[in-house]
């Protein structure tokens, strides 16, 4: 009699192979996209020793800590119970009980593998489901069985942060070691059961000429923030969930200089500056130690830049508009959820900020994650900026003045106006006169052009401050 396994390996029909990757492959079936992980497939024997073993494991008082571990594990308990297993056996059982002690399950291929912008789990007996960077959502071929065993692994995950999910604390936000956001929910605030989403962020971040490359950004406008960056003025960045507001703003960072100090205040997990002077500060809740608590120490540190993160509140608004009030360093820049920059604008407003104080910001940036359907009927995601807007103070109010805007005939991104705060204080910052700005950004667009194929972060970030200086 087959064992209940506390996961299940689903069978998945399709008629088409897209793409490979290191967790498995992606594959279609008219139009629907699935992932099919490779995972050792166990007979029913094989299963019903693989749940023994696991149980008398997770009894055991062994500590188990690195393969070798789970290795002579096994190996002893086969002895003990007189079971012969050949290689093929020995390889699939032990690999299966490294992810169940060692790493997080059947997650732990999809954890491990950089094409997952996202993995979610909707629930017990529900097929988990993964963001690929390419293909967008896909349903896996996985699928646990039980709410103790999603809130196991939840809980595992979160342990070292000293983190529960539980009837007490039913909903838990995580910053996992790695610099993964571990998000989940369970009743009785999640009437759809428990839940789980762990946004995953690329280890070696995009660089401002991948960015305009892959069409998210233009070269001219990319150019422009260069000297923007170089001017020192402070900048929003704002989008909807997922469309890439803080891959954009880490880019941005590789134009300064490297002694540059920065300070984080209320770490962004997934930023990963290319300076060396960078110092990261977060808020602890339990401590009453809130972001504002952050500002204001951040005056005694004599910051380059500071960084406040995702703007979220009253609380988180007012302290992003006090740094540049203060005037204590170079820029101040923060993400916010915002459709656009005027939008962007009333909700500051409406968190108590005024127009006057709005005016302390130089740029608005505005990148979304866009749906399209082609001709074909397929369905993909781009993300693009939208606008780039600089504040302007009028008789009626802050206003966004778009000097760059998306032109949906173009697909491009495309000048509107020149600007004239941001042309000033470039042509200040640089001693130059305003005519020779625009030979100013055609230098940096063509460092981009020949930049383009340095994939690698830091190595754009040397050749970026070696070419321009």
């Amino acid at each position: 009699m087959k064992k209940e396994a506390e996961f299940n390996v689903n069978q998945i029909d399709y008629s088409k192979k897209l793409s490979e990757c290191k967790s498995g492959e992606v594959v279609a079936q008219k139009e629907k996209r699935f992932l099919v992980v490779r995972i050792p497939e166990l007979s029913e024997k094989e299963n019903n020793l693989f749940i023994t073993i696991l149980d008398e494991l997770k009894r055991s008082e062994k500590q188990v800590r690195v393969s070798a571990d789970v290795y002579f594990f096994l190996k002893d308990y086969c002895l003990e119970n007189m079971i012969l297993l050949n290689k093929q056996q020995r390889e699939k059982i032990l690999e299966l009980l490294e992810w169940e002690a060692l790493g997080e399950s059947i997650l732990t291929p999809l954890l491990c593998d950089s094409v997952f912008e996202e993995i979610v789990i909707n629930g017990p007996k529900k097929p988990i489901m993964v963001y690929h960077r390419t293909f967008g959502w896909l349903t896996t071929n996985l699928q646990f069985n039980s709410e103790d065993k999603i809130r196991t692994i939840i809980n595992k995950m979160a342990a070292p942060l000293g983190r529960q999910l539980s009837y007490q604390s039913p909903m838990l936000n995580a910053v996992l070691k790695d610099g993964s956001r571990l998000n989940a929910s369970m009743h009785p605030i999640a009437f759809s059961g428990i839940n789980a989403t762990i946004r995953k962020f690329k280890e070696n971040p995009f660089t401002p000429a991948e960015l305009a490359e892959c069409g998210t950004i233009s070269k001219e406008a990319m150019s422009f923030l260069w000297l923007a960056m170089q001017t020192s003025c402070s900048i929003l960045i704002c989008g909807n969930t997922g469309s890439g507001k803080t891959t954009t703003l880490n880019a941005l960072f590789c134009f300064l200089p490297k002694e540059e100090r920065i300070v984080c205040a209320e770490e962004t997990p997934e930023l990963m500056l290319p300076q060396s002077h960078v110092i990261k500060l977060n808020t602890a809740e339990a401590l009453d130690i809130t972001l504002g608590s952050l500002i204001d120490n951040t005056f005694r540190m004599r910051p380059d830049r500071v960084i406040v993160g995702e703007i979220r509140n009253k609380e988180e608004a007012g302290a992003f508009i006090n740094t540049m009030l203060a005037g204590q360093a170079k820029g101040s820049y923060a993400t916010f959820h915002a459709e656009s920059a005027q939008e962007a604008i009333q909700r500051l407003c409406s968190f108590g900020i005024s127009e006057r104080s709005l005016a302390s910001l130089d740029l608005i940036v505005v990148q979304k994650r866009i749906s399209k359907i082609t001709s074909g009927g397929a369905r993909k995601e781009e993300r693009r900026v939208m606008e780039i807007c600089e504040v302007e103070k009028t008789p009626e109010g802050a206003k966004a003045n778009a000097l760059f805007n998306f032109d949906f005939e173009k697909n491009a991104l495309v000048r509107a106006e020149e600007g004239a705060r941001i042309i000033e204080k470039i042509s200040r910052t640089f001693c130059c006169a305003k005519t020779s700005i625009k030979k100013m950004e055609k230098v940096r667009a063509k460092t981009l052009e020949k930049l383009k194929n340095k994939s690698n972060f830091m190595d754009f970030f040397a050749s970026a401050e070696e070419v321009i200086g």
